[in-house]
């Protein structure tokens, strides 16, 4: 790294400073956490497609392969988060980050802002599909099945990749930190202003939706409950267990559920942002965002080991004869010698 051209770097200061003390915790708490949580995930997101390629009956739902595009939208999440934000400013590679200049600065804000599309569109379509299976069990999997499930998956991707492209449009420029880093910021304070208005819009009409469809679904697994309730209880007060598919069901809307509540956290972080309710600095802001984004990308692997019971027993199984066939080939060669 060359100091001396790092020095000619405007630095980069923030009408709201934030506690060094804050940031470190905040930032080393994010890492710990990314640490564990990416190599999980890439494992999780292995078995997921292992579990297709097997063609097992239990995670070849529509659900599932939603699950595995929307793992490849978490995973290019949080590479950006950390190749394009944190690592610069903690001053990692910092000389690279110098010599690539605009390249960099243009691309990692354009992926920042794509990505986070990408997520919202990823859960709205998570949560259609929710619905659909509540409204239409009989024909779900026909709902979700060939070119229909290519255009949910495009749609995840799509919306994204295409408003991103307005970050082009806007100046970029290299600011220095106070470690010796280095941090991306937009020129233009206007066209950014309407970058954020555009983004807390488009998550409204996100946030709209997943309300609305998370509401009807709760209405409709409470009617079921209760009509289950009724009919659990035949002639002599001897109550039957409700269908194993409908506790599979339960699980996913609970797990889809945590996801929604993290969107709609984000939303109203930009809400905040856009309408300066609390005001916020661009240090705090993208603290803010940089955490719940990391939360938000990251939290899919933990959910879906816990609440997909399928999905765990499959990478149980799959480990343990995996390990008994090794175990099972060892022994045949050693019998052989």
């Amino acid at each position: 790294m060359n100091i001396c051209t790092l020095a000619l770097l405007p630095p980069f200061k923030d009408g709201v400073k934030v506690d060094e003390k804050i940031i470190n915790f905040v930032e080393t708490v994010q890492f710990i956490f990314v640490s564990f949580t990416f190599p999980f995930y890439l494992i999780i997101l292995f078995f997921l497609v292992d579990s297709q390629k097997q063609k097992s009956d239990k995670l070849r739902s529509p659900f599932f392969k939603l699950c595995i595009s929307t793992a490849i939208v978490d995973i290019w999440t949080l590479l950006t988060n950390y190749f394009g934000a944190m690592f610069p400013k903690w001053g990692w590679g910092v000389s690279i980050y110098m010599s690539l200049d605009v390249i960099y600065t243009n691309l990692y804000l354009y992926f920042a802002w794509s990505t986070g599309i990408c997520q919202a569109m990823s859960v709205s379509v998570l949560a259609a599909n929710r619905v659909s299976a509540m409204l239409f069990p009989d024909i779900y999997k026909e709902l979700w099945s060939g070119y229909k499930l290519t255009i949910a998956i495009s749609i995840q991707f799509f919306f994204g990749l295409t408003i991103g492209m307005a970050t082009y449009f806007n100046p970029t420029v290299l600011y220095r930190t106070e470690k010796n880093g280095v941090v991306s910021k937009f020129t233009n304070d206007t066209l950014t202003n309407a970058f954020f208005a555009l983004g807390g819009v488009f998550l409204l009409f996100c946030v709209l939706f997943l309300i609305s469809s998370y509401c009807y679904l709760f209405y409709r697994l409470r009617q079921q409950n209760q009509k289950r309730f009724k009919n659990s209880v035949n002639r002599i007060g001897i109550r039957k267990h409700p269908p194993k598919k409908n506790h599979s069901e339960f699980r996913l809307f609970i797990m889809s559920s945590i996801i929604v509540a993290i969107q709609i956290t984000v939303f109203m972080l930009f809400v905040v942002r856009a309408t300066n309710i609390i005001p916020l600095g661009a240090e705090t802001f993208y603290l803010i965002y940089n955490a719940l984004s990391d939360v938000y990308a990251g939290i899919n692997p933990y959910l879906l080991w816990i609440f997909s019971k399928d999905l765990r027993k499959y990478i149980i199984d799959r480990t343990w004869l995996s390990r008994k066939k090794r175990l099972r080939l060892t022994t045949s060669v050693i019998s052989l010698s």
